[in-house]
């Protein structure tokens, strides 16, 4: 069994990852439709805990993570203990239920920060995610199925989520990654029906916190774009992108007025008999009742919960309940968890958190757009945890984070791809992947092809992997089996490798990063006409770095039908 999870380990994480929002849904459902206390998502999640611990202490036999979890586990008892003697186990289940969800961040960032080098997420999947949980909420307020965001008063439709909080944390969280695919994909059309899902779902939602981090996410996008256009002198460029932004705000004033965001400010400074915005700022108690929804309040009333119990419980953690009642949380994050954990609880989450932070950014990859836009999200998660909360303490966000914080690493190793019909390579590229240090590089071999012709022993050194197009003679299953076949691999593997290397025809299989094809550009035959088909015809070519050739006349006569591609063609002879 062990083999087996450690073959599929990354594409269990990936589908689990995926399954979020479908999660959050049933979730949803259970809590309104079936009104269950116990939620399959808390259940789910918990269960692939519990295997990402066997894997790392069982499977890959990470023995440091083990000093992390000794940690972790002594302090639980510690808490437990406490809630036993000092509050006579009453609601103990809610107690290490509370538990559980809260440290659900630190013990899953040790456990995948330590085989890492495992794991291979790209963005496109929490691209793919946050456009599933996009449409979980556009389909179902759209046919005015949707649940309401909040119970009374205020206006706004979540779909079929339950979490309001949790809901906004993960869009936003996850904005930064959405402008970053946009901004990359050449793909108009894509580019502006996404967008408009968005701004439709984060306006009806009627939440202040997406609308806030699209606002940050845009200005610090804007300043990173000025700022690279102005060292290459590119004046028209920044004018024009000046005039776009300022015509995306003021569209954005004329349709706020319109939106449950904007009515649930109206009702809000109704219900505090207030005229004008301004005089919001002037009084503590409408700043906190406006803009921190009352958080201040609770906070206090948890300082003061806190202060009344005794130094163990105020070292160890007072818990979730009071009187066997739960206590409204504050819904900032940090002073959440120093209340409920204590301060013994607060300095092994944080320490975690922070040791394992530091790690990350002491790897961190080459300062580039991507990485500049993964630090927005961290930076919106930070930001988050304290303004709203349910960032670090809820899994379903937390998770995500996590992925994020992981993205932010420099890899280990360096990844090449190969592609290529199948095992019956020539003998340069054999020789080429024999001379690779494989500490130093990992090596995938992609086959565009159904079956692997013989066994190779380079299947030793190198993953496998298939991409073989659908053999159906039914037009329609064939074009759905294809595009799901595609669509799954660029989940997979969008911008994962530093080169990639294609030996043959690769049609509409692209690599971001890069492609460096073969000499053999006529080597596939037309079934209808008998005539040879050239590479590169009808295929872009704006991501290919080089073509390198080896012969000087394969070189002149791909020339002769693609001579924009100049710059690109080098000549490599055979050593």
């Amino acid at each position: 069994m062990n083999t087996w999870i450690k073959k599929n380990f990354n594409s269990i994480l990936l589908i689990f990852i995926l399954l979020q929002p479908i999660l959050d849904v049933i979730t949803g459902i259970g809590i309104h439709v079936w009104h269950t206390n116990i939620t399959i998502g808390i259940i789910v999640r918990m269960l692939f805990l519990v295997f990402i611990l066997y894997s790392v202490v069982f499977v890959y036999k990470r023995k440091k993570s083990l000093i992390f979890y000794a940690i972790l586990v002594i302090y639980g008892i510690l808490y437990m203990a406490g809630m036993l003697i000092y509050k006579d186990g009453v609601g103990l289940f809610s107690e290490i239920q509370g538990l559980c969800r809260v440290f659900y961040f630190p013990v899953l960032l040790i456990s995948l920060y330590s085989i890492k080098d495992e794991i291979k997420i790209s963005k496109m999947t929490l691209m793919v995610v946050l456009t599933t949980y996009l449409v979980c909420i556009l389909v179902p307020n759209c046919l005015n199925l949707g649940f309401k965001t909040y119970e009374i008063t205020k206006a706004g439709t979540l779909g079929f989520f339950n979490s309001a909080n949790e809901i906004s944390g993960i869009i936003s969280i996850l904005t930064p990654i959405m402008i970053l695919i946009l901004v990359n994909k050449k793909k108009i059309l894509l580019t502006l029906i996404i967008g408009l899902i968005y701004l439709y779902v984060i306006l009806t939602i009627g939440t202040k916190t997406p609308l806030l981090s699209l606002g940050i996410t845009i200005s610090f996008t804007y300043l990173w774009f000025i700022h690279q256009e102005i060292k290459l002198k590119r004046v028209k460029r920044v004018a024009i992108s000046s005039i776009l932004l300022i015509i995306f705000i003021a569209g954005m004033i004329i349709i706020l007025p319109k939106t449950n965001f904007y009515k649930n400010i109206e009702t809000h400074l109704e219900f505090l008999e207030v005229d004008n915005i301004t005089e919001v700022f002037q009084d503590k108690k409408l700043i906190d009742h406006f803009i921190f929804s009352e958080r201040l309040t609770f906070l206090e009333n948890r300082y003061k919960d806190y202060r009344e119990e005794n130094g163990y419980l105020q070292l160890f953690g007072i818990g979730y309940l009071k009187d066997g009642n739960d206590t409204k949380a504050i819904e900032m994050d940090y002073f959440d968890i120093y209340y409920s954990h204590g301060m013994v609880g607060f300095i092994i989450y944080f320490g975690i958190y922070g040791y394992f932070f530091y790690l990350i950014m002491k790897n961190r990859k080459k300062l580039d757009f991507t990485q500049y836009m993964l630090y927005i999200s961290i930076v919106l998660s930070v930001l988050l945890s304290f303004i709203t909360g349910h960032i670090i303490t809820a899994p379903a966000v937390s998770i995500l984070l996590i992925v994020l914080l992981l993205l932010l690493e420099k890899n280990t190793y360096e990844r090449i791809l190969f592609i290529g019909n199948d095992l019956n390579i020539d003998r340069p590229l054999e020789n080429k992947i024999k001379m690779i240090d494989t500490k130093k590089y990992q090596m995938d071999f992609l086959l565009v092809t159904k079956k692997i012709k013989q066994k190779n022993k380079l299947q030793r050194e190198i993953k496998i992997m298939k991409y073989a197009k659908s053999s159906s003679t039914n037009k329609i299953i064939q074009t759905i089996s294809n595009t799901l076949k595609l669509f799954w691999y660029q989940i997979i593997n969008y911008q994962m490798y530093d080169k990639c290397y294609c030996y043959q025809e690769y049609d509409e299989l692209k690599n971001t990063l890069g492609k460096i094809s073969s000499p053999y550009y006529n080597i596939y035959i037309d079934k209808t006409n008998r005539k040879r088909k050239e590479l590169m015809i009808g295929l872009p070519t704006d991501n290919i770095k080089h073509i390198i050739f080896k012969t000087e006349k394969d070189r002149k006569e791909f020339l002769n039908n693609n001579p924009e591609l100049k710059e690109k063609c080098l000549l490599l002879e055979n050593v």
